[in-house]
């Protein structure tokens, strides 16, 4: 009898742990959408290693757009990998581009629906709600979810501590910059300058860039100042903790 409730037993452990395995990207998908749990000593180690060694991320804004493919080629090329920050609109134009960037390794955050601070910031929950509009788009493409923010214009001055405090308990990790490359307004030439310019005696950058034309021409010359400094260019980790203008840690 024993042997039999012992046989049995183990035939049920094999049967749940399939199940587990063959569910496993339902799961991790789950617990992105309600707050990524980590153990607190893993996300320790991960902090310190990240904050050990002159870091760059370079963060895209904007996206995807007609540049993605572009800015994938490049970052491949130096094997090393972006963050992007995406936006509800475009990425329903361009879903093909938002599987590339994750299955290529990149992270991938939310840069909201509207890009619009009437819009976003219209009442204390509605930031929130975009983002998991946002997020919700973001699933539908990819099967999974993502925890990382980054706020259209800055998380300062637009957003009230009401709209900032109800994203960070919804799970979202709010995500500055500490170099802006202007990109918008400069050419690729004033790109590199404006890098070189504001990452004097930094050792971990923030690096802000948008889908843009003159981007894609400078990001060579980026990538390759970024590499001669002795930057570890890295992608952001959903387990580590953000970087923003509310922490005020991203000063080093």
């Amino acid at each position: 009898m024993k042997t039999k409730k012992s046989k049995v037993l183990i035939m049920l452990s094999i049967a749940v742990i399939f199940f587990i395995s063959s569910n496993s990207s339902y799961c991790d998908a789950y617990s992105v959408k309600y707050k990524t749990t980590t153990n607190s000593q893993e996300k320790e180690t991960i902090n310190e290693s990240y904050n050990s060694r002159k870091v760059a991320y370079i963060t895209i804004d904007d996206g995807p757009s007609k540049y993605t493919d572009d800015i994938l080629r490049i970052l491949d090329k130096y094997k090393v990998k972006g963050t992007f920050f995406l936006i509800d609109r475009n990425m329903n134009i361009y879903p093909e581009k938002v599987k590339k960037i994750v299955e290529s390794g990149n992270t991938a955050g939310l840069h909201s629906v509207s890009h619009d601070i009437h819009k976003l910031y219209k009442t204390g929950i509605s930031a929130k709600e975009e983002f998991d509009l946002n997020n919700q788009t973001f699933y539908e493409i990819t099967g999974r979810y993502s925890n990382l923010v980054r706020l259209p214009y800055g998380s300062k001055p637009y957003a009230s501590k009401e709209s900032y405090n109800n994203l960070v308990n919804a799970g979202y990790k709010i995500w500055d910059w500490n170099i802006d490359t202007q990109d918008w307004k400069s050419s690729s030439s004033e790109i590199v300058e404006n890098a070189k310019t504001y990452s004097k005696n930094k050792n971990e950058i923030v690096l802000l860039i948008h889908e843009k034309k003159q981007t894609v021409e400078a990001l060579d010359s980026l990538i390759n100042y970024l590499i001669e400094e002795g930057y570890d260019i890295l992608p952001i980790n959903e387990n580590q903790d953000p970087k923003n203008f509310w922490l005020k840690n991203l000063y080093k």
